[in-house]
């Protein structure tokens, strides 16, 4: 008999549980098992401070009980009150549909302060906003059970113990609006800590909290970017638990705490950082440290912004690159190719003289002459003076990446015989990107398809950082609207759960007193008219929470947005035009390099229709049924105003079309009629006319859409079963193309339809990736964040084999599809506690399916001239074929 078992433990809205800030946790978890059909029919959690006391109902600070339900996310905590500071370790228990029951592995939180309780630590520095290094000492005179650290560092810190660093994490904390919120993070120091003397080590460099520009390239300075402070700060506490059941606790203060100036002279945000090794002290965060000459710490003013947990995963380095190819295109002017365009921290190897300088230049672009190049020219380097100790040094940044693919060495020579210069030995690029694990991957039998994929991967994971970023090199700033544009491609390939929960937040801190949710968040750029207030970019406020709420069960967003929400709403109402339209915006952004403002009110207004819909929705949810009446009511006020004033007869004919405001009718125009089909604006009436108005406007195959019209473009064609126009417009040999980049050997998705595209790392255009999964290889949710799910792989003569895995908050969904002239053949494996509806593609009406070589009873469908069967099935692994592929 198969038993399913509860795996992946997790505390929902949190990648890691080391130091949560909230009294109600809630627990989810995914189920395994071998078998068909396997169900949960009850569960029972039980949470209690030690590992042994969870045996032991009666020694535990919850215990749900067996309780009748077949739920897995998100079950929110109701027991005796949690304490801060404190460790507690949970586990599940499932039952089948046979009454088997199965427990988990027992999983461990550690919480912060709860309750509103302070922290005991001081902010401290050196009173100056340039990067510095603070170090302590302690004793530990007793057996240590368990040790966690739990830090902030403004704008970026690095924690050591006893001369290690602790943890992988890149650039800590996350960006946020500082003055609303600042985040912390929890370590666990166990393993670190040492009988007797032990050495704690900070280091602090600027980020976006106090930017210094050094003279080179810093976006926003001249965008309305304020500094949030004039000096560099740090908070930490370290809480030790000894076996005997006492606890100690380390904290920053300005009593035994030293600090210095940090050999890091420059830290620029944006990817530029200054390092004189001679000033560096070696040894500083380890045991035997001389720190006579440093300074006192000095404790700081508190910022304004309230300590909250970093809960979004952390940066990290996902992979380090090798160089494979070394050019000199000018004398002592080294290249180095890495092979891959990345948001990177590159490191050099490096030996020579003391106080012999490197320059080091990152790039994306190439000069005719070879060099490397930047957007717009921008200046942005690095530079590396040496300590001179006759060996290798190595150096990478602290706390900034770049967007680039080359790196350019200045000042130093690949001759060995010449002393007179440092010797460059080697560069690698380590790739930084959001800790958020990976979840979908793809492949076709056309390899090109399977590269675009991965391309647009990189350019995703390249901007997956403590926001998500437009990209890694010129503004690096959190642009929201590929939120909700692109969350469902990224959501594809990408865990973000917290990751979107945190840019939720971000909006809600940055909203104005007026409502408006302004286009980046957090704002530490002012921008004015559209590039501040466009509704294809404010409405992530709401349409982010429901990605959030189909994708991954999670009402998290909803709940604590909804108050911005209403705000936001009562704001865009004030900017209707007289005639009940949105007439402001930035249109179809993106249509041509740099260029929006076209068709506004066909677009802007079909997002705020969608706006009232979610929030009568989500009123709904919450019970607020006077708000959702409210809202249902604008929906459909704004779906008249819509189709009376832009839906029209064309040439005074039968047929209709959406127009422009001004009466414009544009046959080529695929984005004004694609996006009230997307929406279900169109009168049952005119669906038809609206839809052979799109089939018009696409008759080239040739993609006309910017950022914001794409994906409804190719999700009102999907819908429509013309995806083979979409597969066109992909495959196109010249822009606007998709395939055109895979073809001129780009490693990331560029900005722009252009061979010549400012930024080479881009994702705002990867809509097409969600059309990979959902409607080429075929899986998507079909209702409650896939507790059911559709597996509906695409028959196309251009593509007989495609292979992929997706996995989605409950379990892995893995699909394998091909076909040829005899027939089809579908593996398809479906999670525990979850069924799938299957539609097989048919060479004819009349042919036989199977499953496993038996014969299966289907429902017959016809799509666009293609027979389908459709079967329902639950959880396991099942192998259809056709007839001629038995």
């Amino acid at each position: 008999m198969f038993l399913i078992k509860p795996h992946n433990l997790h505390l929902q809205n949190y990648y890691s549980s080391l130091g949560i800030d909230t009294c109600k946790p809630s627990f989810s978890w995914q189920l395994e098992g071998d078998g068909r059909a396997e169900q949960q029919t009850h569960y029972r959690i039980v949470v209690a401070q030690r590992e042994e006391a969870l045996e032991l109902s009666e020694e535990a600070v919850w215990d749900t009980g067996k309780v009748e339900s077949a739920n897995q996310l998100g079950i929110a905590y109701e027991g005796n009150q949690l304490t801060s500071i404190t460790g507690y370790f949970w586990k599940v228990a499932v039952w089948d549909q046979d009454g088997q029951v199965s427990w988990s592995e027992a999983q461990f939180f550690y919480t912060g302060y709860l309750h509103g309780e302070c922290w005991r630590a001081a902010w401290i520095g050196t009173g100056k906003n340039k990067p510095f290094y603070a170090r302590s000492e302690f004793k530990i005179d007793k057996p240590v059970k368990r040790a966690f650290a739990l830090v902030s560092g403004l704008g970026h810190f690095k924690l050591y113990m006893n001369g290690s660093k602790i943890g992988n994490h890149e650039m800590d904390p996350g960006w946020t609006n500082y003055r609303e919120s600042i985040q912390y993070v929890g370590f666990e120091c166990t393993d670190q800590i040492r009988d007797g003397l032990n050495a704690i080590g900070l280091s602090i460099g600027n980020g976006f909290y106090s930017g210094d520009p050094g003279g080179r390239h810093f976006y926003t300075m001249d965008k309305g970017y304020e500094p949030y402070g004039t000096e560099l700060m740090v908070i930490g506490e370290l809480h030790i638990e000894y076996e005997d059941g006492t606890k100690a606790h380390i904290c920053t203060s300005d009593e035994g705490w030293t600090v210095r100036d940090s050999a890091t002279t420059l830290a620029n945000v944006y990817g530029s950082e200054n390092f004189d090794a001679r000033l560096y002290p070696a040894g500083w965060n380890d045991l035997g440290f001389n720190d006579s000459g440093w300074e006192h710490a000095v404790c700081l003013i508190p910022p304004t912004g309230s300590l909250r947990y970093q809960n979004q995963p952390p940066i990290v380095v996902k992979h380090i690159y090798d160089t494979v190819l070394i050019e000199e295109p000018r004398e002592q002017v080294y290249v180095f190719d890495l092979g891959q365009n990345m948001s990177g921290m590159f490191e050099i190897y490096v030996s020579g003289p003391a106080g012999s300088k490197v320059t080091i230049k990152p790039g994306e672009l190439r000069k005719e002459d070879d060099t490397v190049a930047t957007p717009w020219d921008i200046v942005t380097y690095s530079e590396y003076t040496l300590a001179g100790t006759g060996e290798v040094e190595v150096w990478k940044p602290d706390f900034s990446c770049y967007g680039a693919r080359w790196v350019q060495i200045e000042g130093c020579t690949r001759d060995i015989a010449d002393r007179s210069k440092p010797f460059i030995h080697d560069v690698k690029g380590h790739f930084v990107t959001s800790a958020s694990m990976d979840a979908g991957e793809l492949e076709t039998d056309d390899p090109r398809i399977t590269k675009l994929a991965q391309i647009i991967l990189k350019a995703i994971e390249s901007n997956l950082q403590s926001v998500h970023s437009d990209c890694p090199t010129i503004e690096k700033l959190g642009w929201i609207e590929t939120a909700h544009l692109m969350g469902p491609s990224i959501m594809y390939v990408k865990h973000v759960d917290e990751l979107w929960l945190k840019i939720t937040r971000d909006m809600i801190e940055a909203q104005t007193e007026e409502g408006l949710i302004p286009d980046i968040a957090p704002e530490y750029s002012k921008f004015e008219g559209p590039f501040r207030d466009s509704i294809a970019w404010g409405s992530s406020i709401v349409i982010v929470p429901e990605l959030l709420l189909q994708t991954y069960g999670n009402r998290t967003a909803i709940i604590e947005a909804y108050p911005s929400m209403k705000r936001y709403m009562g704001y865009l109402k004030t900017k209707e035009t007289q005639d009940g339209l949105i007439g402001h915006g930035l249109g179809d952004w993106g249509i041509a390099p740099q260029t929006g403002g076209d068709y506004i009110e066909n677009v802007e207004t079909a997002i705020y229709f969608y706006d009232y819909e979610l929030m009568a929705k989500y009123a709904e949810m919450l019970g607020y049924p006077e708000d959702a009446a409210h809202y249902s009511s604008e929906a459909e006020r704004i779906k008249s105003n819509y189709n009376r004033l832009l839906l029209k007869s064309i040439n005074g004919e039968q047929y209709f079309a959406y127009f422009k405001q001004d009466g414009t009718h544009d046959p080529v125009n695929q984005v004004i009629q694609a996006i009230p089909l997307f929406f279900d604006l169109v009168p049952e009436q005119h669906h038809q006319d609206i839809e052979a108005a799109l089939l018009q406007a696409a008759s080239s195959n040739q993609l006309l859409s910017g950022e914001i019209g794409l994906r409804y473009l190719f999700g009102a064609l999907a819908g429509m079963k013309r995806n083979d126009i979409v597969y066109q417009m992909m495959m196109q040999p010249e822009h606007p193309s998709y395939i055109r980049f895979v073809e001129k050997g780009e490693t990331a998705l560029p900005e722009f339809w252009t061979d010549d595209a400012r930024s080479r790392n881009h994702d705002m255009m990867g809509h097409i990736l969600e059309w990979l999964y959902k409607d080429l290889l075929g899986i998507s949710s079909r209702k409650d964040a896939y507790k059911e799910i559709n597996i509906a792989p695409l028959y196309s003569t251009s593509v007989r084999q495609i292979k992929g895995r997706y996995k989605s908050v409950r379990g892995l969904i893995e699909v394998e599809f091909s076909h040829n002239s005899n027939g089809s053949q579908l593996n398809v494996l479906i999670p525990p506690n979850t069924t799938a509806f299957v539609k097989v593609p048919l060479n004819s009406s009349n042919e036989e399916l199977f499953e496993n070589g038996q014969r299966l009873d289907y429902k017959l469908v016809i799509e666009e001239g293609i027979n389908y069967a459709l079967v329902s099935i639950q959880s396991g692994k099942y192998l259809f074929n056709t007839t001629g592929n038995r």
